[in-house]
This record gives C-alpha cells, structure tokens and sequence, in this order.
C-alpha cells in the first residue's frame, strides 16, 4: 500500500470518527439539555405609573407584594423560576397542567389582594404560556418555545392568562380549568397564524362566558331553523311545478313529422294540380 493509500484510508477513518462523535454527543445534548416544557412569563402593569405618582419606594413594594405571591406559586406548583425581569418573571414547567394551573392561582390570589387591601392602583398582571421543545441549561432556557411564550403575554390584557394550543392540548385535565378557543393571530416575528386560548380564573367570569356561549349557540340554532322550514317548503314546491310542467309539455307534444309538415308547406304549382 502506497503513502497516498494509507493517507486517504487515515481521512475516511477519521472522518467516519467524526460522525460517530458527532452522533454521540447530539444525543447527549437531546437528553441533557432538550426537554420538552411549557413556558410562562408574567408581567405587571401599571407599576411605572404607579412609581411616578407615588414614588420610588410606593412602586417597589408594588413589586414586592407581586413577588410575594407569585414567586411561591411558581415554586410550589412545581416551576422553576428562571429569572425576575423587573416587574416581570420567566419559569418554565415540566407539566403543562402544572403552568395553567399556577397560572391561575397567581390571578386568583392577586385578585384577592387587590380585595383586601388598600392600593392607590391594584396590582393587576398577564401571563403568557406556550408548549414545546427548548434547551434547558442549569440558569436560563432557550430556544423558539421561549419567545412564542413571551409573546403570548404581550397580547393578554391585565388580569388574563393566555396560552398556545400546544399547551391546551398538553394538558392532561382540561377540566380542571375553563379554557376556550378565543382568536387566531399572528405574532411578533412569526409566519403563521396561532390559535389563542384563554384560561379562565374567575367564577363569575367563567359563568358569564358559559351563559355566553350558550346564548351563542341557540341563536345560532333559531336562526337557522326559519330557513331549514323554508327549505322544507320550497324545494317540494319547486319539484312539484317542475313535474307539472313536464307533464304539460308531453300532453301537448306532436309528432316530429307532423310539426315538420305544418312548418313547411309545400306549395303544388297550378299545372300539377290540374
């Protein structure tokens, strides 16, 4: 065996090497730092303005009280809290039953705050949850899961919890909370639409939408039902004339030969007649 031989043997060795590494350490990767979870991000609003009026120290304790609830909820509800951005948060969960149900008590619980105690501006958040594969490192998480959840926030309004129908469909008990199909939109920085649903917190809330929804729908059905009776009605009618007037037109039917010759007389000249 030639030098050359024995160098391009040496670089398919090493290359076959190289995949096979490759290979191995993309699977670690995959089983040590790509899970599959659901993201929530929480944002308060109306602390800015609520600093500017009643001061520095008024809007941190804002913070404060908002921490106090919804930091211990991630945390017993089996979230990891990856970071506090000021006035807002970003955990991730492994269950999305958990997240949506977390997700709720921290709306539930601040509703109950801004009920008992006295605040110049209630403290009122939304919360954004989306579904699906992300790099989990020991401090922080990545990948498009996390900026889908992010803006799934941005379009809730205070006080709702919106989420992805990746994470309606993960949920293991959809009866333990009241969620609905709201709207598709697009988003920030995506191509295609999304479906949005809103997890529903509030009694009062959840009753409304329900008598809501059932109003909908048998609107839906009386309006309808006019028009399956016209239907019923007209088309019989229709089918009847339309027998009827076929029929008439067989009665009075004549022969071709015969409309032929009333069509076309043949006019005999006076020599042949005589």
């Amino acid at each position: 065996m030639t030098s050359e031989n024995l160098q391009t043997d040496n670089k398919e060795l090493d290359f076959d090497k190289i995949i096979e590494e490759r290979e191995r350490l993309d699977k670690m990767f995959n089983e040590n730092f790509m899970k599959f979870i659901t993201v929530m991000f929480t944002d308060l609003k109306g602390s800015t303005a609520f600093s500017e009026i009643q001061g520095d120290m008024a809007g941190r304790t804002m913070i404060k009280h908002h921490n106090d609830i919804v930091l211990p909820a991630i945390k017993n509800g089996n979230g990891i809290l990856v970071k506090t951005m000021g006035d807002g948060t970003m955990s991730y969960f492994t269950s999305a039953q958990d997240a949506v149900r977390v997700a709720a008590q921290i709306q539930s619980e601040i509703d109950q705050f801004n009920l008992t105690k006295t605040l110049q501006f209630p403290i009122l958040i939304r919360i954004g949850l989306h579904t699906g594969k992300g790099i989990v490192e020991k401090n922080d998480i990545f990948g498009d899961v996390v900026n889908v959840a992010s803006r799934f926030e941005s379009i809730a309004n205070p006080g709702e919890i919106y989420l992805s129908e990746e994470t309606f469909n993960s949920m293991t008990d959809k009866s333990e909370i009241y969620c609905h199909f709201i709207k598709k939109t697009t988003l920030k920085g995506k191509n295609e639409p999304f479906n949005v649903y809103k997890a529903f917190w509030n009694p009062t809330e959840i009753e409304i939408d329900i008598k809501g929804a059932k109003s909908a729908d048998e609107n839906k059905n009386q309006g309808m039902q006019p028009a399956v009776k016209a239907f019923l009605i007209i088309v019989p009618l229709i089918i009847a004339l339309l027998v009827i007037f076929k029929m008439t037109n067989l009665f009075n039917s004549q022969p071709a030969d015969e409309i032929r010759t009333k069509q076309h007389r043949v006019t005999i000249p006076a020599e042949t007649a005589k």
